[in-house]
């Protein structure tokens, strides 16, 4: 494995620090293009930590548009604003020409992360989740040269984001928020549960519904896991992480407050590796 570390050292210490799961894949992108990588990823995390720096909603939704303004600025060729992250970012719109669309989806999908309000059904979570975590995995693989997967990595995305949501309500619980779409909520009968930290048969049929959903896009990645260039395959390195994270949960019987995650690090960390070696998707 090459070095990890490329000219940007602030981005990459960054995703390491705060992303490192998607450090880890990066490790095994060719050399010459970790740099992007680490400035998408660096994006990524400036934006996503929005909503726990705010104290309102108001707040949030000005620093978003301070995202918006410099992705334009970018795209337009202007002066780039004082941010760490944005020479590299505008280094990689401009060499491996991103979409600017998908960087403005990725902002108005973290924009429903500053407000307290619960997705409506399914539908709408896996929009939000399609909208963030998966056009940022589109962005990727068009970073590493393969665009005609979007339906690939947009289904990768989308099954990190609901494995994701399931590690991590125990910090939404921290900030007050629920993702547990409404339909499911009633469904199930857990409102005013939530935050109760209650593992109740009712929250386990939730997180359930997610870790499905994300079985299924896992699994027509696999089966389709021909039409993916070998350049880009450490995008997809994710599928194993999420995997792994999957046995951990299973073993926890969907109780979040019950995750062994750091007891799993060195299989999950084995299992990436095996995954790269015989492309085990």
């Amino acid at each position: 494995m090459a070095d990890a570390h490329g000219k940007d050292i602030y981005c990459s210490d960054l995703v390491n620090r705060f992303d490192y799961d998607r450090y880890l894949t990066v490790l095994y992108a060719p050399a010459d293009r970790r740099d992007a990588l680490f400035a998408l990823y660096a994006f990524n995390y400036e934006i996503s930590r929005i909503r726990e720096a705010v104290s309102e909603p108001m707040l949030g939704e000005i620093r978003l548009q301070w995202w918006r303004e410099a992705i334009d600025d970018i795209f337009l060729g202007t002066t780039i604003r004082g941010h760490d992250v944005l020479p590299s970012l505008a280094a990689a719109i401009k060499e491996y020409d991103l979409s600017r669309d998908m960087f403005m989806a990725i902002i108005e999908g973290k924009a429903q992360d500053i407000y307290d309000e619960n997705p409506k059904d399914m539908v709408a979570l896996e929009d939000y989740l399609s909208m963030t975590a998966g056009n940022l995995s589109c962005l990727a693989a068009h970073i590493l040269g393969q665009k005609d997967s979007d339906d690939l990595v947009q289904r990768l995305g989308i099954a990190w984001g609901y494995v994701g949501l399931i590690r991590s309500i125990t910090y939404y619980i921290s900030l007050k928020k629920s993702f547990i779409p409404l339909k499911l909520i009633d469904k199930y009968n857990i409102k005013g549960k939530f935050l109760s930290q209650e593992h109740s048969e009712g929250m386990k049929s939730s997180l359930l519904e997610f870790y499905q959903q994300a079985d299924e896009h896992l699994n027509y990645i696999s089966e389709n896991k021909s039409r993916i260039d070998s350049e880009s395959r450490s995008v997809f390195l994710l599928s194993a992480l999420t995997r792994s994270y999957m046995k951990t949960i299973k073993k926890a019987d969907f109780n979040v407050f019950r995750l062994e995650e750091k007891a799993d690090a060195l299989s999950r960390q084995w299992r990436l590796l095996s995954s790269a070696l015989f492309n085990r998707i």
